[in-house]
């Protein structure tokens, strides 16, 4: 396994009530009682990376022997089927219109003494075989393993040489409230009753039990299930308090949550209880980001570009996700000089026949792929009917639009379609982030 580096490691388990417990990892020994319920917690004091596998001993009535344990860095990836997404299904479709991944015969060769993975099997509190632990990522564990999280794994790694541990923990179709603790709440419908809500499934059976375990943070890919029921500021809390919960299991306020942006799919061509449109995705999207503004310490990847087939809800490009992750760590944790966003529209000024699109950080360069126009933009007038908009880079530093059939824009809009996916990157290859104007939603 790996041990996280540079902070305290929790170790804990059962023994018998009252029974002296000694933990001894390298040159550090130490020592305790089992309490009354026969559980017990000693911690390790923070240790440097170390990529020289040793053995963890936990003595008690009994020995165990914890073999070839390394130190580095600890994350714990998690969401839905997107997340799941193994390697060997990743293998078959590696050969992507944009960029390739690792090949099924590559995947079966892949052998990285210095990555530690381990599968969460649907529920760690039920008995079974089918919880192995921690593997080095090797044939099979690399195959049966998440694709974004391994690549993430590669990719911070390669860049931190150092040893990487990887705890994934996801399940398909998952909506996000089986991931929060349980609650109990009100139905709106009946005031005078209240009723245990669905929450807490998987927060209990799949991640309450990996607490303590020492860790740099989470990554989450989720969030098509609940745009599907057409969520908005429902989601948003329930991010917040996914995000809030699980850092409090490990006691930590700061951990870094890093997730990913929904990529294109035709919702509104969803046959489900729920009527969407075409702009749906677009203000579950707000709703995913606006959880930027209200904790710190997270952050999230675009992936408006990284779909082949807009009618594929899993698309390809799971390498491409993972190293936009680990692009996000490597700057926001780790402090690597790295660029880990793309263009961001800073705010829009319109004058006559044109609007002006301002970047943040500009400096990054704008670039629109395979033309000479930004495609992507949509305007509109006093009438709220938006338009196709052509977008001209000026400068390298903003972009002029405009749209013969909008002689006055008032309003402007960029990726805010289900099926967008615009041109505008930076110069390290990142896309621009959607965005639009104070638009009422409901408007065409």
């Amino acid at each position: 396994m790996v041990l996280q580096r540079n902070k305290p490691v929790p170790v804990w388990g059962k023994a018998t009530a009252g029974a002296p417990v000694k933990v001894i990892f390298g040159k550090q020994v130490k020592e305790g009682v089992a309490g009354a319920d026969g559980s017990f917690q000693l911690s390790l004091d923070a240790m440097p990376a170390d990529s020289i596998g040793q053995s963890l001993f936990v003595i008690s009535e009994d020995t165990v022997v914890y073999k070839d344990v390394l130190v580095g860095e600890v994350w714990l990836c998690s969401g839905q089927s997107n997340m799941e997404y193994t390697m060997n299904r990743s293998g078959h479709w590696y050969n992507a219109k944009r960029s390739q991944g690792l090949d099924s015969i590559q995947v079966t060769k892949e052998n990285n003494p210095s990555i530690r993975l381990f599968l969460v099997h649907r529920d760690l509190n039920k008995p079974g075989d089918r919880n192995k632990g921690w593997q080095r990522a090797e044939n099979p564990w690399v195959g049966q393993f998440s694709a974004a999280g391994y690549y993430y794994a590669k990719e911070l790694q390669s860049r931190l040489h150092v040893p990487v541990g990887m705890i994934a923990a996801s399940m398909p179709g998952s909506a996000i409230e089986p991931w929060l603790p349980a609650r109990s709440t009100t139905p709106k419908t009946d005031t005078s009753k209240s009723t245990e809500e669905t929450a807490g499934k998987f927060f209990t059976g799949l991640i309450q039990p990996l607490a303590p375990y020492a860790l740099s943070g989470f990554l989450w890919y989720q969030g098509e299930t609940n745009c599907m029921l057409n969520q908005r500021e429902e989601y948003t809390q329930s991010m917040l308090l996914l995000i809030n919960s699980w850092r409090g299991l490990w006691n930590n306020s700061n951990l870094p949550f890093y997730y990913v942006q929904i990529a294109p799919y035709y919702y509104s061509g969803y046959k489900g209880k729920v009527k969407l449109n075409d702009r749906s995705l677009a203000y579950f999207r707000a709703a995913q980001d606006k959880v930027l503004t209200l904790t710190k310490n997270t952050a999230r990847i675009i992936t408006t570009d990284l779909v082949d087939k807009v009618e594929d809800l899993h698309p390809a490009y799971k390498w491409e996700i993972g190293k936009r992750l680990a692009w996000l760590a490597l700057d926001r944790t780790y402090h690597i000089k790295q660029v880990s966003e793309g263009p961001r529209i800073a705010g829009v000024s319109f004058n006559n026949h044109v609007a002006r699109v301002n970047f943040v950080n500009a400096h990054l360069g704008l670039i629109a792929h395979d033309s000479s126009k930004v495609t992507g933009f949509e305007l509109a007038g006093a009438d709220g009917r938006f338009y196709p908009a052509t977008g001209i880079i000026k400068d390298n530093k903003y972009i002029q639009v405009s749209a013969a059939e909008v002689p006055r824009p008032k309003a402007l809009r960029f990726a805010w379609k289900e099926d967008a996916q615009p041109n505008l990157y930076n110069k390290a290859g990142l896309p621009a982030e959607p965005y639009q104007t104070n638009v009422p939603e409901g408007t065409n």
